[in-house]
């Protein structure tokens, strides 16, 4: 992949555990290599088809300069967040020189490397469904690790077995999907969805047909390079899951399959009734 380096920036910045490190600025050298795509503006000499690494030079030097860590790690990790910001940069290697750490060294240096992943997630609730869905949304736009880019219709649909037959006896879900942008590994995320159910009052029984509070699965995962490292099964066997995201993306390809496909071929198709007027989802219609 294309990338654009910045090299040696010599800052300072208080940084330190000990007494005397917090009491004086300390040079910090740092180095941020960002991995985006330059084809267009290789090949069309055009700067507005190119990251603006003035602006980010800039942003760098701000935080650094004002902040005051006890790790180089918070530098590098906090650095690595304003990059991975930038809508151009799909992953970033950022490393942090602290000179004269160490006796009889020359500096320590700490590197860390963020991955801009994009992932679907899949939300639905049979327990108060509208409260849950909301406090779920607020808790994933949190994370600064996490920015939500669409929020899909929310449907309410039957509670259904492994076989896709209707249980009359429980409350019918809302059932809806975001697609969002995060740096966080596939672990992490799946720690963070996990917590928030937990958060949320998840209660995981063992029966897979209890009604539920919330219930947030991702859906898919793909990596900086667009491959699909993930697909959730859910996806490719239930219609009212394929249709949320056919409307996050009409035009998602998963391998060799159109996500259209999915949604026409279901291996378990229910009903569905779009839910209207859901005031939750309208505060987040502006993402």
């Amino acid at each position: 992949m294309d990338r654009i380096r910045i090299k040696d920036l010599l800052l300072r910045c208080v940084v330190g555990i000990n007494d005397w490190e917090r009491k004086e600025k300390q040079d910090v050298l740092i180095n941020v290599e960002l991995f985006i795509d330059l084809k267009k503006a290789s090949s069309k000499d055009d700067i507005s088809l190119t990251l603006d690494y003035k602006k980010l030079k800039k942003e760098i030097v701000e935080y650094v300069e004002k902040s005051s860590p006890y790790l180089i790690e918070k530098i590098a990790g906090d650095v690595a967040l304003i990059c991975i910001n930038y809508e151009q940069v799909r992953k970033v290697v950022v490393e942090v020189d602290k000179p004269y750490a160490l006796r009889f060294a020359r500096s320590v240096s700490v590197v860390l490397e963020r991955e801009k992943s994009e992932v679907y997630i899949g939300l639905g609730s049979n327990i108060e469904p509208e409260k849950n869905l909301e406090n779920a949304l607020k808790l994933l736009s949190s994370f600064k690790e996490i920015k939500i880019k669409k929020v899909s219709s929310f449907y309410i649909t039957p509670s259904i077995n492994e076989w896709g037959e209707e249980m009359r006896n429980l409350p019918y879900f809302l059932n809806g999907a975001i697609k969002v942008q995060t740096y966080f590994t596939f672990d992490e995320m799946s720690e963070v969805l996990k917590d928030i159910e937990v958060k949320l009052g998840r209660i995981r029984s063992g029966k897979s047909f209890d009604p539920r509070p919330i219930d947030i699965d991702i859906l898919i995962w793909k990596d900086s390079e667009g491959v699909v490292k993930f697909l959730h099964k859910d996806l490719l066997e239930r219609n009212f899951v394929s249709s949320c995201v056919f409307e996050l993306e009409p035009n998602l390809l998963l391998g060799e399959k159109h996500i259209l496909e999915i949604v026409e071929n279901p291996k378990i198709k229910v009903e569905m009734k779009k839910a209207e007027n859901l005031e939750f989802l309208k505060r987040f219609e502006s993402v």
